[in-house]
């Protein structure tokens, strides 16, 4: 027979856990609606910058600068080249398979395209992707958590300069990233996309619309656009990931609350049933002892 009490502990316990998965939720709600707000002003800005890249990479005369050229692997490295990846993961868990998919979407993007460990280069940007590949021994070139103090726009500029110098320098040959993509509150997808070097568009000739004046800081001005764009990349997709963390915990949470009511609820039957029968126990002894006295 089930003990009363370890049954009624564990009713307790799971009262207790339910309070708090609710809580979280709650907290997670109100992240959520300032996260997804951040997100969706940036969105056209980042969005008009992505036009604008491509209607510049279109002009032929700009395909010696740095960015549309890929490099062979000089600098030191094997001769094979190396492909930098950058990883926006959480601080946090608790947020359902939010980073386990970004893990998975890593591996088979690696077996697709033929790379080996030692081929790849990681920017890693929050603790539980950090803490993942330091397991599994993956060479980490930049990491930063999102909870150190850390600005975002700050955390943007400071990781789009090194990869711009990487790049430049010939430590990597192409950079992808990998993150969530927020679709809705109920759907987050693990999507990667290439960065860098751009495509060059060889059939156009077109400037792209644009005048640079004076002509003289012409190519100063084109490689700002050009490392501001991948800060404005990086930060955009910081910002989607926090909206699709919360959501992510939302639901988790929104489970876990549900599951725990069940849990309960089940517990509650099996000691209901253990009571009854506790107390048929009783009565059958106290029949029992009348009728021997009788």
């Amino acid at each position: 027979m089930p003990n009363l009490k370890s049954i009624k502990r564990k009713i307790e316990s799971i009262k207790n856990t339910r309070q708090i998965t609710k809580a979280m939720k709650m907290v997670a709600g109100a992240k959520f609606k300032k996260n997804q707000t951040a997100m969706n002003a940036f969105r056209p800005y980042s969005e008009t910058y992505n036009s604008v890249i491509k209607n510049i990479s279109r002009n032929t005369v700009l395909y010696s600068h740095p960015f549309f050229k890929k490099n062979s692997g000089h600098s030191g490295n094997s001769g094979n080249g190396n492909a930098g990846v950058i990883v926006i993961s959480t601080d946090r868990g608790l947020c359902g398979s939010f980073n386990m998919n970004l893990f998975k979407l890593f591996f088979e993007e690696l077996k697709a395209k033929g790379l080996g460990g030692n081929q790849i280069k990681l920017y890693i940007l929050g603790k539980k992707g950090a803490d993942f590949f330091k397991r599994h021994s993956y060479f980490i070139k930049f990491v930063a958590n999102f909870s150190g103090g850390n600005v975002e726009t700050d955390l943007s500029k400071t990781l789009a300069v090194k990869i711009s110098a990487d790049f430049i320098h010939g430590e990597i040959n192409e950079l992808y990233i990998i993150s969530n993509n927020y679709i809705s509150t109920l759907h987050q997808r693990a999507a990667i996309e290439k960065i860098l070097p751009f495509d060059s568009f060889e059939e156009s000739k077109r400037s792209g619309g644009y005048l640079v004046e004076p002509v003289s800081y012409e190519d100063e001005i084109i490689d700002k656009i050009f490392k501001d764009y991948i800060q404005t990349k990086i930060y955009f997709k910081m910002l989607e990931s926090f909206a699709g963390e919360q959501a992510s915990r939302m639901n988790a949470m929104d489970n876990a609350t549900r599951n725990a009511g069940k849990l309960i609820n089940k517990l509650t039957i099996i000691y209901n049933k253990a009571r009854q029968a506790a107390v048929t126990l009783e009565i059958l002894d106290i029949i029992n002892g009348v009728s021997a006295v009788e």
